[in-house]
């Protein structure tokens, strides 16, 4: 995040510790009542993700990747305002039919230097997630969601309870268990106060 409210993001969807779960699954073309798609469909996917970031406007540099040995998918653009990363957001969410891209956004104040990231639960969430099998939920145990801000300015502050500025005091670090995100016991809201 630069200093004028532009920036770059990165998502990235990382299945490295269960590929071989994951593997076996690709082989299936269902599980559960669950259609599991193709590689074909993927990337076909992929491409189809790729075109509309690519036509969301303040949005440029869109780039992404698709590792199947080791199964993790990345997605990273650039930003020319907080409004376009809102729409980066809204635009990945609507196309993955998620709460997320809607219960999630930004604010940058440029001459006070307050990050802020709003989040509201989505109770859907939790309700997708009992619908899997207890066999299934153990899955998640080990899943986590990283968050990590980098500024071109030093960090004064900030608010979230888990949350950790680093080292160079450049950048703000956020690790959550996926279960607690999922239940509503942990939350993505956070204030970041730069120097000026």
């Amino acid at each position: 995040m630069s200093s004028n409210g532009s920036g770059h993001i990165k998502a990235t969807l990382n299945f490295s510790k269960s590929s071989t779960k994951v593997a076996s699954l690709m082989k299936l073309k269902s599980i559960n009542g669950i259609t599991i798609p193709t590689k074909e469909k993927i990337k076909s996917e992929a491409e189809a993700m790729s075109r509309i970031l690519k036509n969301t406007e303040g949005i440029s540099q869109v780039q992404y990747s698709l590792d199947f040995n080791n199964y993790i998918a990345t997605v990273s653009c650039s930003f020319e305002t907080i409004n376009a990363l809102n729409n980066f957001s809204k635009a990945i969410g609507t196309y993955f039919k998620s709460a997320l891209g809607n219960n999630n956004s930004y604010a940058f104040n440029t001459k006070t230097g307050v990050f802020t990231r709003s989040y509201t639960y989505s109770p859907s969430l939790n309700k997708e997630y009992v619908k899997i099998s207890e066999t299934d939920k153990k899955y998640f145990d080990d899943a986590c969601y990283t968050q990590i801000i980098r500024f071109d300015k030093k960090i004064k502050s900030q608010q979230h309870i888990s949350a950790k500025i680093s080292s160079t005091s450049k950048a703000v670090l956020l690790k959550l268990k996926a279960t607690d995100l999922i239940s509503g016991k942990a939350s993505l809201a956070n204030t970041i106060t730069l120097n000026n």
